[in-house]
């Protein structure tokens, strides 16, 4: 008789037990996965925070997250981690009564774009380890990883191109009775401009800067079109780390730019167009971040058409746009003839075959080659 009245308490406690965490287990639970940072460069080494919180006097045995982690955010430890077309997380935690656990974990940016966590999971059991218990938690971390840098000397070309006609006709434009500073002597500086004193206590040429009458500026227009039948998508890629790359070492130069591309956000959808002024480079190279290239962008000649007027007349226009057919031949025709300082740079790879350049492009084409293939 007692061992009945035992197993009955047993079992009625089990019940009262069970019934109880089913009820509250993941009450009062906090829980939040995010990125140490917004905004991330190319292969920079970041951290992803884990946040759990048990805001309850209720103990748990452990506490079981879940979380999906895109593939270019590489974790530097693959413990508990598998991979398919996204990264799949499972981290165990202790989680007492009133108790609060935080981990960090190092990953690696290793591919542009714009990515988040859309929701976390977590569960747990009863004390007894009887009844699995599971709840899911909105999360709205989110993370931009910057275009991949190109270097220097792969793009001495186009700046060396840019500088020369920029500088051409700012000497031009001068004022030579407005004195703007002393600087260090370029190569295409004139002779006249040396000041000989201060070369003197600088060890080096120096040489009066004078304002400029007027200040041009570069409009780079990225045309994200497919390039082949293929629908392929590397050039696409490699041009908008040119463009990033390009505009940063114009901004270092001093050098007021805009930036449109056709392309699209990767959040509202919104095509990317007038990215912005050079005087907040930081919002035009996250906005090259967030470019989502699976989106249909606007065809060339349209987008043309509707940004030429937020260009001046007196603006060095650099078209980037590794599709090279007649058709957006003839749109950039039709360009330069508004915008006659005009340099189209077209990517592509070493191998490939391209179509002819028209004649009246000739002397405003540079091919600008990278390794790989599609």
């Amino acid at each position: 008789m007692q061992i009945i009245v035992f197993v009955a308490v047993i079992l009625i406690f089990v019940a009262i037990e069970l019934l109880y965490y089913r009820e509250h287990a993941m009450d009062d639970l906090d829980l939040d996965v995010s990125f140490s940072k917004s905004v991330a460069s190319y292969n920079e080494v970041i951290e992803i925070i884990e946040v759990a919180q048990n805001n309850k006097r209720l103990p748990l045995p452990f506490l079981l997250l879940k979380f999906e982690s895109p593939t270019a955010v590489e974790f530097l430890d693959m413990t508990n981690t598998s991979v398919s077309d996204l990264l799949y997380r499972e981290d165990m935690l202790t989680m007492k009564a009133l108790s609060k656990h935080t981990r960090k974990i190092k990953a690696r940016c290793v591919k542009r774009g714009y990515y988040s966590f859309p929701r976390v999971t977590i569960s747990s059991t009863d004390l007894l380890f009887i009844e699995k218990l599971g709840r899911e938690f909105p999360n709205n971390a989110n993370l931009t990883i910057l275009p991949q840098p190109i270097p220097s000397y792969d793009i001495n070309t186009l700046l060396s191109i840019t500088l020369s006609d920029i500088q051409q006709k700012r000497t031009l434009l001068t004022d030579p009775f407005s004195f703007a500073g002393i600087r260090e002597y370029q190569p295409w500086d004139p002779m006249r401009s040396i000041n000989w004193t201060a070369s003197a206590k600088a060890g080096e040429l120096m040489v009066n800067q004078q304002a400029s009458t007027s200040t041009r500026k570069v409009s780079v227009f990225v045309n994200l079109e497919y390039y082949n039948p293929k629908k392929s998508g590397s050039l696409l890629e490699k041009s908008i780390s040119l463009t990033y790359s390009y505009i940063c070492e114009l901004a270092e130069s001093g050098i007021q730019m805009s930036v449109f591309t056709n392309g699209k956000d990767a959040v509202d959808n919104s095509t990317t167009s007038a990215i912005g002024i050079a005087s907040d480079i930081s919002k035009i190279v996250v906005d090259l971040g967030r470019i989502d290239l699976t989106k249909e962008v606007m065809p060339f000649d349209k987008f043309i058409e509707e940004n030429i007027d937020n260009t001046s007349a007196g603006d060095y226009v650099v078209v980037i746009s590794p599709k090279n057919d007649l058709p957006l031949q003839n749109t950039i025709i039709e360009l330069k003839r508004k915008r006659p300082s005009l340099l189209w740079v077209m990517p592509a790879y070493k191998t490939s075959l391209t179509n002819p350049v028209e004649p009246e492009l000739s002397d405003s084409f540079m091919r600008w080659e990278v390794l790989g293939h599609d």
